[in-house]
């Protein structure tokens, strides 16, 4: 682990162009970083300042946008100390919470082959976890060493040590098939008849309308309009956090969810509730788009194929995230500094609290607002494949879950004791 040294930090960071009220800021966080590492005797590094963020964020039980802050203080401590020393630079995290940086040749060559690729944010991230875990597993010294045998033993390991969901396996299978073959160009012929995690079927947790009502209740501001358009559209959180402007139809009480899981478009339903609100909250976030390109900012995120074909797209209203974050952030693929959309652990954090001051005996999580939308639909009789539909459900057989929570499952059957 490469340990930084930056004893000029604050002569340089006040020779920068940040603004006054930023420098001060940086310094407060610095200073609470630095005397945190020699207190507990630890070096400067990407390792230690994750562990840094997450002792404060639980010390001070810190909001998204003071915890987002204090990020944005140490990025900046670590980019410009790797730039004042020549060094490759490497991002302490992604836009999405957790670390992303590619450290050896080997990882570094993946990355680079899954970005040429043009794999999703949250592919890479995965696929590299699985990559590092099955190396540090397996002992290997170079990706180029990786045999059929090494990926059946890791196999195996997941499903009998581990006892890994099905999907967690296929997607580790998947991952180092990926980098042998299409990376490291390696055949790895077959690869033998592994131990096959067990395909676990799960009730999902589902809160009747009357507790749905409690839970809102104790929702407060721009969190509970979240989660009342999750709940009113059947949204997973990722389709949530992504929404743009222009997915919202407020004309035709639609939102158009866009690059779902599959990489599919579907239309979803807008409650007539939430128009007045969200008519307040797109004024709100109008004024921070103007203030961005007042700043002149570069533009919001854009996958690659359209930034290139539309230059200025990013700048451009319709574009900008329905739900962006309050303070600027670091692009870990572009560099660029720019407003990234709210991250999910802040919202995931307000529903769970949520459930619980409604005093619910369930664990609520954000999908368990999804599972509420489809099985309260079925319940008022909307007929199971246009609730699939809805949800972007690729097979009916993954809907049918619902029946079996449904307040009056099948055929409206009644427990043998009611007629007793």
């Amino acid at each position: 682990m490469k340990t930084i040294h930056f004893p000029r930090w604050v002569e340089v960071l006040e020779a920068s162009d940040l603004p006054a009220h930023e420098r001060e800021s940086f310094k407060v966080t610095l200073r609470w970083y630095l005397s945190w590492c020699h207190q507990n005797s630890v070096g400067c590094h990407v390792e230690s300042a994750r562990n840094f963020i997450d002792w404060a964020q639980g010390a001070k039980q810190a909001k998204d946008w003071a915890v987002e802050r204090w990020k944005t203080a140490i990025r900046w401590f670590f980019q410009t100390a790797k730039q004042q020393t020549g060094e490759v630079n490497r991002s302490l995290n992604d836009t999405d919470g957790e670390r992303m940086d590619a450290g050896s040749e080997d990882e570094r060559r993946i990355l680079s082959e899954m970005r040429r690729r043009g794999l999703a944010l949250r592919t890479e991230r995965s696929y590299m976890r699985h990559f590092r875990d099955f190396m540090k597993r397996g002992r290997l010294r170079s990706a180029r060493d990786i045999r059929a045998e090494d990926l059946k033993a890791y196999l195996d390991y997941l499903a009998m040590n581990r006892a890994v969901a099905s999907s967690t396996q296929k997607q580790a299978l998947n991952a180092l098939v990926f980098v042998a073959r299409e990376v490291f160009e390696i055949e790895l012929g077959e690869i033998g008849d592994f131990v096959r995690a067990k395909n676990r079927k799960r009730i999902p947790v589902v809160m009747s309308k009357a507790e749905t009502r409690r839970f809102f209740s104790q929702m407060e501001g721009e969190k509970s309009l979240m989660s009342k358009l999750q709940y009113a559209g059947g949204l997973r959180v990722s389709e949530l956090m992504r929404l743009r402007v222009k997915d919202l139809d407020l004309e035709r009480n639609q939102v158009v969810v866009r690059g779902g899981k599959g990489d599919k478009d579907r239309v979803a339903p807008l409650s007539e509730k939430l128009i007045d609100s969200l008519r307040m909250h797109l004024s709100k976030v109008r004024e921070l788009f103007e203030q961005d390109l007042q700043a002149d900012l570069p533009g919001v995120y854009l996958p690659e194929a359209l930034s290139r074909k539309y230059t200025n797209a990013g700048r451009e209203w319709r574009w900008q995230w329905l739900w962006p974050s309050r303070v600027i952030s670091t692009d870990p693929r572009s560099g660029l500094r720019r407003r990234h959309h709210v991250l999910d652990k802040a919202y995931q954090d307000a529903v769970r609290q949520a459930g619980i001051k409604a005093g619910l005996n369930k664990r609520v999580t954000s999908h368990t607002l999804r599972h509420s939308f489809a099985t309260h639909l079925l319940e008022d009789g909307v007929d199971i494949r246009t609730v699939q539909d809805l949800l972007g459900h690729k097979s009916v057989e993954t809907t049918q879950i619902y029946l079996h929570v449904m307040r009056k499952p099948g055929a409206g059957v009644r427990s043998p004791l009611d007629s007793l």
